[in-house]
């Protein structure tokens, strides 16, 4: 680990090229803005715009966490916006890895990729996250809000602080999920310390801005997610197919039904979405169990028979039951006596993706069609769908979707609205969210947004679903 004190503040040659201190006429220059620096939300005073091209300062970019459908669009939208502007923009390749863990040398060499017009045409046609991703995470050891004032617990945010201001960067764009986002609020509330103690730590670096990702869905402050549409339009037509091999395939004597998990753990958005498309019979989601803490797994699969039972009196022998990774949420797994290893990401959370609901009721639900119809059998096969949807050709509609995030997102920077989140409304228009009002100051996590049964995507899924009796043929 280098240094910190001696990183000095050279500037980033060849990627940083220097601008005239004449601002372009054509350009639209923005008011003057003073607010308290301590708020952290403005630059002190001054027009952004020329802050950043008087004192040749640069945009950072980097995405963190899974990636999602459309990313590189992202990049392309907020790179172009910026050179539009005469600032210059880089992309960290591996999220926060480098400057968590590399010298400011190293990340200049191996870690910086200019977005210059060859990188920028490059994107347009690739899939995958050209600068790639990872889930490092400076904030990891910030557990409580007593937390950031432990400088120990706070050196790596206080670190990649640091190293913005070394590599001048006026603002780095962060790409990512919620954890993403309740690492960039943890780590304004750092900087906000450290201004305090220090008025003048931060001369070039203000403060991160936001773009919202996950292909779940599940964010609070906006309506749909880059990504969410191209994931569920991949998996809804993988699951389509497996309905029609099913309908194919299946006889009165041996029913076929896929067992099919979802990704989304907190919320059934995206299972919704493909269950819909691939016409399953029926779909579990965390929401139709809210307010309960925990469910038995014998719940689970009883209604998973009471489905194929009614099915099969109405002469239907086939089908897809959906469930979303979130449904094992509540399952106590530790208690049911199976051999099922329960591992953890970086940030806590049970890695539900390596968990395979499907296989875990598949004999169960065999069992319990064989007691209901008198030793019948059926063929059940457990599928998981998720990861084949996040790096797909991106859908028109994520294109667009992109594009207006991440032109937001660099118009935000350089209208000095750091400490925000960007988001589209309506039809393409965009807006800001303070951090402070997606994330809940008692846990420092972000607010997640869940369906609601009374509207919208759930009762259209109920609407295009087998209803079901209970205890069928019991």
């Amino acid at each position: 680990i280098p240094d910190l004190n001696n990183l000095g503040g050279s500037t980033m040659s060849p990627y940083f090229p220097k601008f005239s201190k004449n601002p372009l006429k054509f350009l639209n220059i923005l008011p003057e803005i003073k607010v308290d620096m301590l708020q952290a939300s403005k630059l002190v005073s001054g027009r952004t715009l020329d802050h950043f091209r008087q004192d040749n300062l640069g945009i950072g970019i980097l995405h963190s966490g899974g990636p999602a459908s459309g990313g590189n669009f992202v990049l392309l939208a907020a790179a172009l916006r910026a050179k539009n502007h005469g600032v210059p923009m880089v992309a960290f390749r591996s999220g926060f890895r480098g400057p968590m863990t590399e010298s400011v040398e190293t990340i200049r060499k191996e870690w910086l990729m200019p977005m210059d017009r060859e990188v920028r045409r490059y994107l347009r046609h690739q899939p995958a996250l050209v600068p790639g991703t990872s889930r490092a995470d400076p904030a990891e050891k910030i557990k409580v809000l007593a937390d950031i004032d432990n400088s120990i617990k706070t050196a790596p945010m206080e670190r990649i602080l640091d190293v913005f201001e070394a590599l001048r960067l006026g603002a780095v764009i962060v790409v990512g999920g919620d954890n993403t986002m309740s690492t960039e609020y943890r780590t304004q509330l750092v900087y906000n310390r450290l201004i305090r103690q220090n008025p003048d730590r931060f001369k070039n670096f203000k403060g991160f801005v936001h773009v919202p990702k996950t292909i779940d869905k599940d964010y609070f402050g906006i309506l749909v997610t880059f990504g969410f549409m191209s994931a569920a339009e991949t998996i809804g037509g993988v699951n389509l197919a497996r309905y029609n091999d099913a309908k194919g395939t299946a006889e009165k004597v041996l029913p076929v039904y896929f067992l099919v998990q979802v990704m989304g753990r907190e919320a059934g958005w995206l299972t919704a979405a493909t269950s819909i498309f691939g016409q399953a019979a029926y779909t579990f989601v965390p929401e139709d169990y809210s307010g309960r803490d925990k469910i038995p797994l014998g719940e689970l699969v009883d209604d998973c028979v009471d489905v194929i039972m009614t099915r099969r009196n109405e002469e239907k022998h086939h089908g897809l039951i959906a469930f979303c990774e979130g449904v094992l949420k509540k399952i106590d797994l530790e208690t049911l006596g199976l051999d099922i290893v329960v591992e953890r990401d970086g940030q806590g959370n049970v890695r539900y993706e390596k968990i395979d609901l499907g296989a875990i009721v598949e004999g169960k639900i065999a069992e319990e069609y064989a007691r209901r119809t008198e030793g019948g059998k059926i063929k059940l096969v457990p599928r998981k769908g998720g990861y084949g949807g996040r790096q797909v050709t991106p859908s028109l509609y994520d294109v667009l979707l992109c594009q207006k995030l991440g032109v937001a997102a660099t118009d935000a920077v350089l209208s000095g609205d750091f400490w925000n989140m960007v988001t589209v409304e309506g039809f393409f228009d965009s807006n800001i969210i303070p951090f402070s009002d997606l994330v809940d100051p008692a846990t420092l996590l972000v607010r997640n947004w869940h369906m609601s049964p009374d509207e919208g995507l759930y009762k259209l899924l109920r609407a295009m679903q087998q209803p079901f009796g209970k205890d069928v043929g019991k």
